[in-house]
Order: C-alpha cells, then sequence, then structure tokens
C-alpha cells in the first residue's frame, strides 16, 4: 500500500507498540518539538520519576540503553505521540497491541493503566530485570529462517539449555539465556543450518526467560501495589504476549504478571489482531522504529508505520513549518445517505474537514441546524453533543473522537472509580489542544452526595471547560462550586465562568431553578470553607446556574418532548423578560436568563426525530443511546451485537438503580435478556416483603442462583465493605434498618448488572442491564442494508453527521 492509498488515521482500527531494542537517540524529539501534547507527556513521566527523560532520549546518554532507564523512556515517546496522534489526527483505534515492553504501552493507550504509575512501574520492571542477572551475563539473540518452528533449531535451542523468548513471526524467534550458552549456539545452529541468520540484540537482560524468576516475583508485588489504578475491562481491547489473545479481565493482573518469565506470542497476537479488524482493517505502529511492520508482513497484513512528525503529516508529505499549528484532523469516511428506509448506495459526506489543528475555536456550519451561538460557546462546530453515558461507556476514547472532529463530547463518570476519572481527565487534557470541544458529566449520586462534591472537585482542578449536569433537580454545593469557582470578569463586563454548565431537566420547575441565580446560602456556605472566594461569589450573584438547559423527558412516564420543550422554553423567556428582583435576582439576573439555550435530548434516533426536536424549537440536540453502538462507547462487543440488532419493540424499561424505591425507572434493551423481568421481580420482593430475611426458601435461592450468583449474605458483607460507592451514614443506616439493607442489596445487583454488560462475559448475558431506547431501534430501523448496519462500521462521529444532515434535509424539505 503506497503513502497515497492509506486512509486517515482516524480510521486506524488497530494500534500496536514495539518493545526494547527499538530504542534509539533523538526518539520523540521531533513531536516534543511540535506539539504540547508531547511535551506534557515527557513531562508527566519525568516528573513520576524524578528523572528528565527527554535528556536520556534526545541526547547521546548511554543510559538509553540500560534496560532500567530504557522502559520508561520508551514507553513515554510511544505515548506522547499516540496522544499527539490522537489529538491531531483523529487515531482512535479499536483495538491495541504491543511487543513485550510495548504490552504495557498498549494498556496506558487503552486506558487499562494510568500512564505516570505506569512509568514509575515500568522502570522498577527494568530494574529487577537488570538485577535479576549480572551485567554481561545474559543475552538475546534474533533467529531468521524460513519456517523455523518446523525447521528442528529449536530443538538444538532447548537443549543447548537456552529458551524461545519471542515467536515474533513465521520466519523469526528470539532466543534469551545466560550469555555464554546464547554465544556458543551460533556455531551450533550455523552447522545444522547454513540458511539461518544469527542476529545478536542489543538489550541488557535475557528477558522472556526463566532467568527472570525474581524480577517476575518482583514485578508481581508491585503490580499489586497499584491493583486500584487497573481498569481490567479495558484491557479486554489489548492482546497479551502471555497468551496470544485479547486479554481476559478475570485473569488481567496474572497474566500480566507472568509476561516477564513467559514467552511472547506476537505470532499468536498479530492473527488475532489481524482478524479483530478484519480485511478492510488499517493498523498502525507507533514508536521509534518500524519494528513490528516485517513481522505483520510476512503474515500477507501491511501496516503503517508512525516514527516522525513527517510520517504522521503522510509518509513522504510535506511537513507543516515549525510554528503553524500541528496535524490537519481527518476527514470522516462517507456515511449513508439519510432517509426513513434507506438503501444500499447513495452516499453523502458526514461532514466536512475540521479545521487545521483546532487552533482556533471551530466555526458554526450554517447548512447544519441549530443555534450559532451555542456552537460558539462550545466551540463546536455543529449543534450537536455526545452525552456522558454512564458507567464509563461515554468513554476518554469517544470524547477524543469527536473533539478531533470539532465536535463535542462530554464523558462519562457515573459509576466510574474517582481514581479512574482522574487519569481520564489527565489524559484528555495532554492529548486535546486549547479550543478543543470537549467535557465531562456529573450525574447525581443519592446514595453518596460526599462522592458529588469529590467528584465536582476533580473536575474544577482538571480545568474541564464543559460539564453535563444529570439527575440534579436543584443546585446542590457541588453543583454550585462548578458554577461559581473560577469566575472571572469578562471584557465586556459580564461574569465569565470558568467552564459552561449544560444542565439537562425534565420538569419545567427544575429549569427554573437552574435558570435562577446560586442560592446565596450555599454559596456563602462554600465561601465559609474555603472553595470559593469571596470576588467569585459576588460575581455569581447574578448569573444563572445554567448555560444551557436540555430537555430530556422521564423515562418512566410524564409529559414527553413534544409537550416539555415548549414549556421550558416559555419558561426562560419568561426569565428572561423579567424586571427588577421578582425572581430572586435583578435585572441583569433577568437579562442573563433570557440569554440560556435550550436544547433536546432523548429519543433522537433518526433525523427526521432530529428535526422535529429543532422544529420545536431546540437550539442545540444530546444524544446518548445511539453511541452505544459505536466502536468508541466503551461497552463489550457482545453488547454492541444485541444493540446493533434490536428494533424499536426490543426495548423496555426497568428499575433504577439510584430511585427504584421511589418509583424511578430507566430505559432498557428487553431483547437477547432476562434482566429487565428479572429486575421487576426483585423489585416487587422489595415491595412485598422489605428485608432479606422475610424471603421464602424458593424465592432466596433463584435470586442467589440466577440473579446475584451468590450468596446474599455475602453480597452484603462485600457491599458494606466498600465506603467508597455507599456513605458511611447510608451504611450505618443500612446497618440498623433491615429495610435500607436490603434496598442496597437490590441496588448492588441493579449497578452490577451494568458492569456485568460492559465486562461482556457470555454466561451472564442473561443479567445485563443494557441501558437504551427505542432511539436506537429507529436508528437501526433507517441504516439498515447501509454501511452503518453494522456497529464495527460506526463512529460516534459519522452518527453526529448522518443524524444533522439528515435533520437538515428534513427542515429543507428534501427529506
Amino acid at each position: 500500500m503506497t503513502a497515497q492509498t492509506w486512509p486517515p488515521l482516524s480510521r486506524a482500527d488497530v494500534v500496536v507498540f514495539p518493545g526494547q531494542g527499538s530504542q534509539r537517540q533523538g526518539m520523540g524529539q521531533d513531536f516534543h518539538q511540535r506539539f504540547p501534547a508531547a511535551r506534557a507527556a515527557f513531562e508527566e513521566a519525568s516528573d513520576a520519576i524524578g528523572i528528565d527523560i527527554r535528556a536520556i532520549c534526545f541526547t547521546d546518554d548511554p543510559r538509553l540503553h540500560v534496560t532500567e532507564f530504557t522502559q520508561p523512556c520508551l514507553l513515554t515517546m510511544e505515548i506522547a505521540v499516540f496522544r499527539v496522534l490522537a489529538a491531531e489526527f483523529g487515531l482512535a483505534p479499536r483495538f491495541f497491541g504491543g511487543h513485550s515492553l510495548g504490552e504495557l504501552t498498549a494498556l496506558v493507550a487503552a486506558g487499562a493503566l494510568p500512564f505516570a504509575p505506569t512509568v514509575r512501574l515500568v522502570r522498577a520492571r527494568g530494574g529487577a530485570m537488570q538485577e535479576a542477572v549480572p551485567a554481561d551475563q545474559g543475552a538475546m539473540a534474533a533467529l531468521i529462517l524460513d519456517d523455523i518452528a518446523e525447521s528442528g533449531a529449536l530443538d538444538l535451542v532447548t537443549a543447548a539449555g537456552v529458551e524461545v523468548a519471542n515467536h515474533n513471526s513465521p520466519k523469526q524467534v528470539v532466543i534469551s539465556g545466560l550469555a555464554g550458552r546464547v554465544a556458543g549456539l551460533r556455531p551450533v545452529l550455523a552447522d545444522a543450518h547454513p540458511d539461518l541468520t544469527f542476529i545478536p540484540l542489543r538489550i541488557s537482560v535475557p528477558a522472556h526467560s526463566q532467568l527472570m524468576r525474581p524480577a517476575g516475583e518482583r514485578f508481581s508485588a508491585r503490580l499489586a501495589e497499584v491493583a486500584g489504578d487497573l481498569d481490567p475491562l479495558r484491557a479486554a481491547s489489548v492482546v497479551s504476549n502471555a497468551t496470544g489473545e485479547f486479554h481476559d479481565p478475570r485473569r488481567f493482573a496474572a497474566d500480566l504478571a507472568r509476561q516477564i518469565t513467559s514467552p511472547v506470542r506476537w505470532l499468536d497476537d498479530m492473527r488475532t489482531l489481524a482478524a479483530a479488524a478484519g480485511p478492510a482493517g488499517h493498523i498502525v505502529e507507533v514508536g521509534p522504529r518500524a519494528a513490528l511492520a516485517s513481522f505483520f508482513r510476512a503474515l500477507g497484513v501491511e501496516t503503517r508505520t508512525i516514527t516522525t512528525v513527517d510520517e504522521a503529516f503522510g509518509l513522504g508529505s510535506d511537513p507543516v513549518p515549525r510554528g503553524e499549528p500541528a496535524a490537519p484532523v481527518a476527514q470522516p469516511a462517507p456515511v449513508a445517505q439519510p432517509g426513513p428506509r434507506a438503501q444500499p448506495g447513495p452516499v453523502v459526506q458526514a461532514l466536512p474537514p475540521a479545521p487545521v489543528a483546532m487552533a482556533a475555536p471551530a466555526a458554526h456550519d450554517p447548512e447544519f441546524p441549530g443555534s450559532a451561538a451555542w456552537c460558539r460557546a462550545h466551540r463546536a462546530r455543529i449543534a450537536y453533543a455526545a452525552g456522558g453515558m454512564g458507567a464509563g461507556v461515554g468513554s476518554a476514547r469517544l470524547v477524543l473522537r469527536m473533539a478531533g472532529t470539532g465536535l463535542l463530547g462530554y464523558l462519562g463518570t457515573s459509576d466510574v472509580p474517582l481514581e479512574r476519572v482522574a487519569a481520564e481527565l489527565a489524559r484528555l487534557r495532554a492529548a486535546l489542544p486549547a479550543h478543543a470541544p470537549w467535557g465531562a458529566n456529573i450525574t447525581r449520586a443519592p446514595w453518596h452526595p460526599r462522592r458529588d462534591e469529590d467528584l465536582a472537585d476533580l473536575l474544577v482542578r482538571g480545568e474541564v471547560p464543559d460539564v453535563e449536569v444529570a439527575g440534579f433537580t436543584e443546585p446542590t454545593a457541588a453543583l454550585v462550586r462548578l458554577r461559581l469557582a473560577g469566575l472571572r470578569p469578562g471584557p465586556d463586563g459580564r461574569p465569565r465562568p470558568a467552564r459552561l454548565m449544560l444542565v439537562k431537566v425534565a420538569h419545567p420547575d427544575a429549569a427554573t431553578r437552574f435558570l435562577a441565580p446560586p442560592p446565596p446560602a450555599v454559596a456563602a456556605d462554600l465561601r465559609a470553607r474555603g472553595l470559593l472566594t469571596a470576588e467569585e461569589v459576588r460575581l455569581g450573584a447574578d448569573l444563572p446556574m445554567a448555560d444551557d438547559l436540555c430537555v430530556e423527558p422521564w423515562a418512566g412516564g410524564g409529559p414527553g418532548l413534544l409537550e416539555l420543550l415548549p414549556a421550558v422554553r416559555a419558561v426562560r423567556d419568561r426569565a428572561g423578560a423579567g424586571a427588577g428582583a421578582a425572581a430572586g435576582g435583578g435585572v441583569d439576573a433577568h437579562q442573563a436568563a433570557g440569554r440560556v439555550r435550550v436544547g433536546a435530548a432523548g429519543g433522537l434516533g433518526s433525523p427526521r426525530a432530529v428535526a422535529a426536536a429543532f422544529a420545536l424549537g431546540a437550539e442545540f440536540v444530546l444524544t446518548g443511546s445511539v453511541n452505544q453502538c459505536t466502536v468508541e462507547a466503551d461497552t463489550s462487543d457482545l453488547v454492541k451485537d444485541l444493540l446493533a440488532s434490536a428494533g424499536v419493540a426490543d426495548f423496555t424499561t426497568a428499575p433504577d438503580v439510584d430511585s427504584f424505591e421511589l418509583g424511578g425507572r430507566v430505559p432498557v434493551l428487553r431483547r437477547g435478556g432476562l434482566f429487565a423481568a428479572r429486575a421487576d421481580r426483585l423489585d416487587e420482593l422489595y415491595r412485598r416483603h422489605g428485608e432479606l430475611a422475610a424471603l421464602c426458601a424458593e424465592d432466596r435461592q433463584r435470586l442467589e442462583k440466577d440473579l446475584f450468583r451468590r450468596n446474599l449474605d455475602d453480597v452484603w458483607r462485600e457491599l458494606s465493605a466498600d465506603p467508597d460507592r455507599w456513605s458511611a451514614a447510608v451504611l450505618a443506616g443500612a446497618r440498623e434498618d433491615v429495610r435500607q439493607r436490603m434496598v442496597l442489596v437490590v441496588r448492588w445487583y441493579l449497578a452490577e448488572s451494568t458492569r456485568r454488560a460492559r465486562a461482556g462475559d457470555p454466561a451472564e448475558t442473561l443479567n445485563f442491564q443494557v441501558r437504551g431506547g427505542p432511539a436506537l431501534g429507529a436508528f437501526n430501523d433507517v441504516v439498515r442494508g447501509t454501511r452503518l448496519a453494522g456497529w464495527r462500521d460506526r463512529h460516534v462521529d459519522e452518527l453526529a453527521g448522518f443524524l444533522m444532515r439528515g435533520a437538515a434535509e428534513v427542515l429543507a424539505g428534501r427529506g
């Protein structure tokens, strides 16, 4: 494949990273000079271990070839380049792989490991490997011979007491062992196989051999120390060197720990990745050298290699001069023509090319419906956003993909550990340039109110520019802090918030509360606690709590969008037209309330539905469930397969994890599982009995066997020992009140069913809770028979272009 025929990086399916041995002086220096995201990565890594990694990589420093330093330097360079490619070129792969040390890089890129702790981890790993065998007493060498596995050469290797460390391709293996034994094999192999090529490697340790057992034990202990930072579910998109298959989340830590001593099954890894990418898949190698491309080529698989900035710009194309905006964001591929029953063949471009490097806020495209003011405020090209889906399904990769084409996406934080949220925010800040549209979600956690304030603190300290607020019916301390922290006067004298707040509402009364300024008593309390300054409180006295109200009808019933959107617009208009202090604020407060924009969410699964929302007066739209069935959504392939085949009648509602005891319900997928029926049965038992001890033996046995998959007493012991998910007050109340104890046990199942779906364990399919509604079924109907029919061809930015362009056609009378 020539440079001219490669698809853009935004279409890559797989990214792979080489390991130790690929290092070179100057690696990553051109990226460091050109891109802030690369500089930030080098600084973060250097701070993590107290060593100037930049100096080792960019100067003639002999430490670059000493394992203890080689490994953190390689990891840093590869992640720095990956972040640039993600931020500037739209790289958002579905699958990841890495050779030896490169597997840890792949896990960081996939979000399974946090960057800075992993830099510390690999330095310790390298040091342990260096100390396991005295200097100059270990060695490695590459053996190259056609069909080497069947040649008999490996029998000679084993007989000499040397091990096969890497199965790299049908023609190459790497051997590892004591230096004398490795050197002694050279003449033996030359006599037996004259065509064999023997290449000593510049690696200071005999990696992936039993000589590394002491290092493996030390690494395993260090890995256990950072167990809380691991995200095994994200590891499922990364191939394991130890097994040759994608990581099993249940064995992730164990398989990673034994990687030091076990052979690298790279040949199997390549086959697994090539099969996952498909015949037309696009594989990109990112690293200091093109170390892996030849291995893929031996399997008949072509890859693109990115080792320099020039290669990133197009394999030989002229680089952009230094000081110019970094890289153009790739143009999305064409998508199917929208319509009630689109047919194969006709296509339209999803969106025009994004502005170069996002060097300035993207301009509103007048071809699409919606508010130009909303686009200017949110730095977005179209009046459309992808909402932050719960349980981490709204991934950082989704946000990066959207931002890479000038579109707004929100990181999902609901039911995600705060440590992982912090890591994801750091990843986004480092990868995205200034003015890129992106944000994060905050969803009310009624069973752990402290979490709301802790998450708000993360969003403030993380300098998140846009916040999507969900599940709140009135301003709280967490929301008031988000609204006022960092507030400053703008050039026109109006208060300028540090972040925009888009608040989802399901009732006009809630809209009224968020159109008003922050409650003075709440602001004063935050000031007394040192969380706001006096100036911030003063400037916020006339500032509405929301910049945008997003109307989303309640799934459990009540008025629909047809009634609710005009009602909320009317509330906004009345608030903006008020005078004096009738609504609790001065004239400035009324003027500011009148500038709050009103948009729509819920049920937006087809171009006609989106067009209807704009026809009702929406100034922007926010989508949810349709994005769950895209490449970038962080849920299991099994869930995406179920969602992609669903129709409008395949959804129902089920008890809500946060409010089931109050009658709260959420839309879920009915087809392919029994979760909705089982959750309803569990809810019925709660209402009938109110305590676990009152359950009859048959009901208890059925719950433990089919739903909880464990003893109910064990469930209570587990959840009562988890203060991160349940506040101390909630746990104390449940210990004293048997009814509250059953509430938490039911809540555990409702939350666990979501995690099971995200993990994608086939044995738990019947208990999958898959959020989504008829809008996704409507989308599936519209794209049936087109390229978007399968989720593996659905990218979140392309869905945005498909829905919005189709809506424009409908509103113009052409759709």
